[in-house]
């Protein structure tokens, strides 16, 4: 897993992580610009189903997302793949 550094605004890599329960990870970052340096943690937490598991945990208990934020999600989704997308040329070269 990679994240943004909030000082350089370099990528930072997960140089090891370890799970606090079933939903919540501790993540150990060390920010790749070495002139940076900098090395710091943060916690990755599951909050809400958007669709469920074919496998489903019962001890884990996670809400389900509304109807609303669903759509947010694959309006976000559609935009990201259409910016994603190589324009085609119609010209033959």
């Amino acid at each position: 897993m990679a994240a943004k550094c909030a000082h350089c605004g370099s990528v930072a890599y997960t140089r090891s992580s370890r799970h606090l329960s079933l939903v919540t990870q501790e993540e150990y970052f060390q920010c790749s610009n070495i002139a940076c340096g900098h090395t710091f943690t943060a916690i990755r937490e599951h909050r809400e189903t958007l669709s469920p598991s074919a496998m489903p945990n019962p001890q884990v208990r996670l809400p389900q997302a509304s109807r609303a934020k669903l759509a947010a999600v694959r309006m976000a989704l559609n935009k990201q793949l259409d910016e994603n997308q190589l324009p085609l040329s119609l010209d033959s070269q």
